[in-house]
């Protein structure tokens, strides 16, 4: 508690209540009514995303702007965009865990770092949101003074009713009057919410509750009150509704500053308009690093008025242009006035631009309560900082200009609240076409709100809810892209980690061992594929119950066998496609019958086809069969691929997580191909969504699979069916050209992937960009954006473009920042994976979980910036010594 003098405390006992400075009398019906009679209705908007926006979406949107202006009625109406900047997550957090439904006990122990994590910054102010609501104010007493309306003379007030500070004679209506004056109102707000969604912007209609808990949000903003308003009918003692709204007091008045709930407030009005104006011109002041609220008001006076006083200006300034002979005399100050009045008549006379009245109003706060001097010295010095923050960014608008308020802080508080604004004595003419561009609708993009499963930060610290399965995304395919150590793997294990929330069932397909650390942690299975064959999956399996195949398998087996035998020049392609067709289904009929194993392997339809009897005897069908049976030796019976291809499944499918590493497979690309088309196939089966889980494929490197003619079917099919099955497919590469192919080399089958992936995530790219235009539909500033990003910063951070489809108003910076505990378990940098080893090993017998937070305690920036570690050195002396 402050001490105060007693000359302030004199002054606090003439000074009014807070809540007797509140401008609202009344709230009901979405609606609340101001001291003066007026009606008040709030929007919440979702704002124009248009960072990565290009010149034509600004100008449309501008456009759209300037007509939701030019539409309101004259003198009526005043409309308040009120865009705040406020410090904190608000409920983010507490929905985030609201989607944790995994049992795994070392997935919550991960995702509690997490949360701990971003609860610390969130304490620290490190996280932003960014609010905007608009309010529009109508006066009926005014609406109804114009000549339309004569036959309501009853509404105009008699003579000496006009406004009082009585309370018997504010506002007393009849529940008809109400009522037919909030039909009125509501039409007029009718037209206004169909202009409002031309612009781009979502906007949702604010109930009266909800325009309570926002007044009281705004008085107090470090205070998460929920307390409804009570009617007089829910309370036995009647309080008014600006009495329960109040929720602070104003502790002291500088000349600098207000003191209001132990937070210091200033405010800076715009004092010069900028010397022209163009969309996103508020980009820096709405970008402010520090809590701040812009207040825009608007209201478009007697057009015909404004223009006979701009004639009479133009008159006196053509005046002042002569001397008392009639004369011409040199003031160019009147000849300057005279061309902008001329200019500004003419756009308004000749088309349909209006001259209204707007006034720019910013309001700074401190972040943290006062509790002493010392604090008090500080939020001072903190004070005036961001109030230097905020007229310098004024002056960079263009040649605009502010002043920094000291006699009418109050007034202009109480008028920046929610639903408050009035005249403010601060408005300044212009036209609506510049109106448009003062107003701050331009917001950063706010994820998926609905489905926070995944928090991610960005540059503009905030911190934003993703989920690929949101129902907003038509599916939930991705696609990362980012050069040799541009965090690709790194990035999709930070994803995994997340998303493994929603418990899915996880197929990661890999050549290498990046993913295995993190699949074994998760208590997945890890299945080494090589030619000695030990864990064997037969492609001929049926789901359980089922006893003859599907067409898609029929395919599937015709795909993978004619791969096997390879391209013959002497075949004739159609005639092989129909025998293998055939004999597919001839080979699971003659299969059925047997008790023992009804489900046929390679062999069997190696049998079929050496035995083949064609219906018509056509010579050319019986040597194709006898063909293809010989050269699927090599993968029955005896050869060298049958380990893999021609034996009962032992691999099992049944783990959550499941990591294929078919790097055993790189010396015989063949067979490589041919076992991923076997692995692809699986996954898809496990992915069918018949269990209702989510399912998740990572196809790290994805380039490989789509060289494959018959690899590449299987991974489009895979894109092409996953939103129907609950799935989402990622295809992990360098660049997009590794998806279609290049000019000279296409493939065919990439733009059905680009196509069937709405998430695109872009990390470091170099040299030419030019893919990312044509298949990406990147714009000048996200391709500006892309080539600005550097290498991740091991242990640290790393950044990357985050891509919806292709709108710019979806296109985001999004920061990965881990935890210690997930930098260890997902690095991927040679030094600390080869630490990682040796520490494991060494503490065998420990829980995995265990011997990772020790790691993040020893390290928790890793040990890409450190020297090398006396363990290090010696291990490598040891292997030396081994080898030599």
């Amino acid at each position: 508690m402050m001490p105060m003098t007693l000359a302030q405390y004199e002054r606090s006992l003439t000074a009014p209540a807070l809540c007797e400075q509140l401008r609202i009398r009344d709230l009901l019906d979405d609606v609340a009514i101001q001291t003066d009679g007026s009606f008040v209705a709030g929007y919440e908007l979702g704002g124009l995303t248009s960072l990565y926006a290009g010149d034509e979406d600004r100008n449309r949107n501008k456009q759209a702007l300037e007509a939701l202006i030019r539409s309101l009625p004259e003198r009526s109406v005043r409309m308040q965009m009120r865009f705040e900047i406020a410090e904190g997550s608000g409920d983010l957090l507490t929905r985030y865990n609201r989607e944790q439904r995994n049992p795994s006990g070392t997935l919550q122990a991960i995702d509690r770092e997490h949360v701990l994590t971003w609860r610390e910054h969130d304490k620290t102010g490190l996280y932003l949101r960014h609010l905007l609501y608009a309010y529009f104010i109508w006066n009926p007493r005014i609406h109804h003074q114009s000549p339309d309306f004569e036959w309501k003379r009853k509404m105009k007030p008699s003579r000496g009713a006009g406004w009082s500070l009585a309370a018997t004679k504010c506002i007393e209506r009849t529940r008809r009057e109400h009522e037919d004056l909030l039909a009125e109102f509501n039409s007029l707000m009718a037209g206004v919410e169909a202009t409002l969604n031309t612009t781009d912007m979502s906007a949702r209609r604010m109930t009266h509750q909800e325009l309570f808990l926002e007044i009281k949000r705004a008085l107090n903003p470090l205070f998460q009150d929920t307390l409804r308003f009570r009617t007089p009918g829910q309370t036995y003692i009647y309080e008014s509704a600006r009495s329960q709204a109040a929720n602070v007091n104003i502790e002291d008045e500088a000349d600098d500053y207000l003191k209001i709930g132990g937070l210091l407030y200033s405010f800076i009005s715009l004092k010069d308009l900028p010397d022209a104006t163009f969309p996103g011109m508020l980009r820096e002041l709405l970008s402010m690093p520090f809590p701040l609220v812009a207040n825009v008001e608007v209201m478009l006076p007697d057009q015909a008025k404004v223009q006979k006083q701009f004639k009479s200006r133009l008159r006196k300034m053509m005046a002042a242009q002569r001397d008392i002979h009639g004369g011409f005399r040199l003031n160019v100050d009147a000849q300057v006035a005279e061309e902008q009045l001329i200019e500004v008549l003419k756009k308004v006379i000749s088309s349909s631009l209006k001259v209204c009245e707007a006034s720019l109003v910013v309001g700074i706060r401190t972040s943290n309560p006062i509790h002493s001097r010392t604090h008090r010295e500080e939020a001072e010095r903190i004070l005036s900082d961001r109030r230097q923050h905020v007229l310098h960014g004024l002056a960079r608008m263009n040649g605009a200009r502010g002043i920094a308020e000291m006699l009418a802080q109050k007034r202009l508080y109480f008028g920046s609240l929610p639903a408050m604004a009035s005249d403010n004595k601060r408005e300044i003419p212009q036209l609506t076409l510049h109106a448009a561009d003062l107003l701050p609708v331009e917001v950063p993009w706010r994820g998926t709100p609905h489905s926070p499963v995944m928090l991610l930060e960005t540059p503009e610290r905030q911190l934003i809810p993703f989920s690929p399965f949101d129902s907003s995304l038509g599916d939930a395919n991705m696609l990362i892209m980012a050069k040799s150590g541009g965090g690709k793997t790194f990035m999709a294990q930070m994803f995994l980690l997340m998303l493994a929330r929603m418990n899915p069932l996880i197929s990661i397909l890999e050549r290498g061992d990046s993913y295995r650390p993190l699949v074994e942690l998760m208590g997945g299975r890890t299945i080494a594929v090589d030619l000695e064959g030990r864990e064997t999956l037969n492609p001929w399996d049926l789901p359980p119950g089922e006893t003859q195949p599907t067409k898609d398998k029929v395919v599937f087996l015709k795909n993978l066998t004619l791969h096997m035998i390879g391209q013959d020049r002497r075949s004739d392609d159609t005639l092989l496609d129909n025998l293998l067709s055939d004999a597919i289904a001839r080979t699971y009929k003659r299969c059925a019958s047997r008790f023992s194993n009804p489900i046929p392997t390679f062999n069997d339809l190696k049998e079929e086809l050496a035995n083949w009897r064609d219906e018509e005897r056509i010579e050319r069908t019986m040597d194709e069969a006898k063909l293809a049976s010989v050269k699927l030796r090599s993968w029955t019976d005896k050869g060298v691929y049958a380990n893999l291809f021609d034996r009962r499944t032992t691999m099992r499918l049944d783990a959550s997580w499941l990591y294929f590493d078919v790097e055993g497979l790189s010396s015989d690309p063949q067979l490589e191909t041919a076992m991923s088309m076997v692995i692809a196939h699986a996954v898809s089966e496990r992915a069918s969504g018949k269990t209702g889980q989510p399912s998740i494929t990572v196809l790290d490197e994805c380039w490989a699979l789509l060289d494959s003619p018959s690899l590449a079917p299987e991974v489009v099919q895979l894109f092409r069916t996953a939103r129907k099955r609950y799935g989402s497919v990622w295809g992990i590469s360098q660049t997009p050209e590794d998806f279609v192919g290049t000019e000279t080399k296409p493939r065919e089958h990439g733009p059905g992937i680009l196509k069937n992936a709405t998430t695109k995530i872009i990390g470091q790219q170099q040299g030419d960009t030019s893919a990312l235009v044509k298949y990406l539909s990147l714009n000048p500033a996200a391709l500006r954006e892309v080539k600005e990003f550097s290498a991740p910063q091991k242990g640290q951070s790393a950044r990357a473009l985050l891509v919806l489809g292709e709108k710019a108003e979806t296109t985001q910076t999004i920061c990965l920042v881990p935890t210690a505990l997930d930098y260890w378990i997902s690095t991927t940098f040679p030094s600390e994976r080869r630490y990682r080893v040796r520490f494991l090993n060494e503490h065998r017998g420990r829980p995995l979980l265990e011997c990772y937070e020790e790691l993040a305690r020893k390290f928790p920036r890793g040990l890409a910036d450190l020297p090398p570690l006396p363990e290090e050195v010696s291990a490598k002396a040891q292997d030396f010594v081994t080898s030599g």
